[in-house]
Protein backbone atom coordinates (compact mmCIF):
# COMPACT_ATOMS: atom_id res chain seq x y z
CA UNK A 1 0.00 0.00 0.00
CA UNK A 2 2.86 2.38 0.77
CA UNK A 3 4.36 1.59 -2.63
CA UNK A 4 1.13 2.58 -4.38
CA UNK A 5 0.98 5.84 -2.44
CA UNK A 6 4.59 6.58 -3.30
CA UNK A 7 3.94 5.81 -6.98
CA UNK A 8 0.91 8.12 -7.00
CA UNK A 9 2.92 10.86 -5.30
CA UNK A 10 5.76 10.55 -7.81
CA UNK A 11 3.32 10.50 -10.74
CA UNK A 12 1.59 13.57 -9.30
CA UNK A 13 4.89 15.46 -9.09
CA UNK A 14 5.90 14.43 -12.58
CA UNK A 15 2.52 15.54 -13.92
CA UNK A 16 2.87 18.92 -12.21
CA UNK A 17 6.48 19.39 -13.32
CA UNK A 18 5.93 18.29 -16.91
CA UNK A 19 5.13 21.38 -18.95
CA UNK A 20 2.05 21.15 -21.12
CA UNK A 21 1.76 23.05 -24.42
CA UNK A 22 -0.30 25.84 -22.83
CA UNK A 23 2.25 26.30 -20.06
CA UNK A 24 5.12 26.32 -22.57
CA UNK A 25 3.33 28.93 -24.69
CA UNK A 26 2.68 31.08 -21.62
CA UNK A 27 6.34 30.84 -20.56
CA UNK A 28 7.45 31.81 -24.07
CA UNK A 29 5.10 34.82 -24.01
CA UNK A 30 6.48 35.92 -20.64
CA UNK A 31 10.01 35.63 -22.03
CA UNK A 32 9.08 37.76 -25.05
CA UNK A 33 7.46 40.41 -22.84
CA UNK A 34 10.49 40.60 -20.55
CA UNK A 35 12.88 40.81 -23.51
CA UNK A 36 10.80 43.55 -25.14
CA UNK A 37 10.58 45.49 -21.89
CA UNK A 38 14.36 45.29 -21.41
CA UNK A 39 14.89 46.34 -25.03
CA UNK A 40 12.79 49.46 -24.40
CA UNK A 41 15.27 50.68 -21.78
CA UNK A 42 18.06 53.02 -22.75
CA UNK A 43 21.54 51.48 -22.59
CA UNK A 44 22.22 53.45 -19.39
CA UNK A 45 18.97 52.32 -17.75
CA UNK A 46 19.59 48.71 -18.77
CA UNK A 47 23.12 48.80 -17.37
CA UNK A 48 22.00 50.43 -14.11
CA UNK A 49 19.14 47.95 -13.70
CA UNK A 50 21.37 44.97 -14.43
CA UNK A 51 24.02 46.11 -11.99
CA UNK A 52 21.46 46.73 -9.25
CA UNK A 53 19.04 43.84 -9.63
CA UNK A 54 21.08 41.08 -11.24
CA UNK A 55 24.50 41.77 -9.76
CA UNK A 56 23.36 43.25 -6.44
CA UNK A 57 25.55 46.34 -6.69
CA UNK A 58 25.01 49.35 -4.46
CA UNK A 59 24.04 52.74 -5.89
CA UNK A 60 27.56 54.00 -5.14
CA UNK A 61 29.08 51.08 -7.06
CA UNK A 62 26.72 51.67 -9.97
CA UNK A 63 27.65 55.35 -10.02
CA UNK A 64 31.37 54.56 -10.09
CA UNK A 65 30.98 51.83 -12.72
CA UNK A 66 28.91 54.00 -15.04
CA UNK A 67 30.76 57.25 -14.35
CA UNK A 68 27.71 58.94 -12.83
CA UNK A 69 26.91 60.81 -9.67
CA UNK A 70 24.97 58.85 -7.08
CA UNK A 71 21.80 60.82 -7.76
CA UNK A 72 21.99 60.09 -11.50
CA UNK A 73 22.65 56.40 -10.82
CA UNK A 74 19.67 56.21 -8.47
CA UNK A 75 17.42 57.92 -11.03
CA UNK A 76 18.62 55.57 -13.80
CA UNK A 77 17.67 52.54 -11.72
CA UNK A 78 14.34 54.13 -10.77
CA UNK A 79 13.49 54.97 -14.41
CA UNK A 80 14.38 51.44 -15.50
CA UNK A 81 12.16 49.87 -12.84
CA UNK A 82 9.29 52.21 -13.70
CA UNK A 83 9.57 51.42 -17.43
CA UNK A 84 9.78 47.68 -16.76
CA UNK A 85 6.70 47.79 -14.53
CA UNK A 86 4.76 49.59 -17.23
CA UNK A 87 6.04 47.26 -19.93
CA UNK A 88 5.16 44.16 -17.93
CA UNK A 89 1.80 45.38 -16.58
CA UNK A 90 -0.09 43.25 -19.11
CA UNK A 91 1.37 40.09 -17.56
CA UNK A 92 -0.30 40.81 -14.23
CA UNK A 93 -3.76 40.51 -15.76
CA UNK A 94 -3.04 37.06 -17.20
Amino acid sequence: QHGELLDETIIGHVAVDTPNPERLAHSAEIGRCVTNALDDLSPLERAAFTLRHFEGRSIDEIARTLGLGTSAAKHSVFRAVRKLRLGLAALRSQ
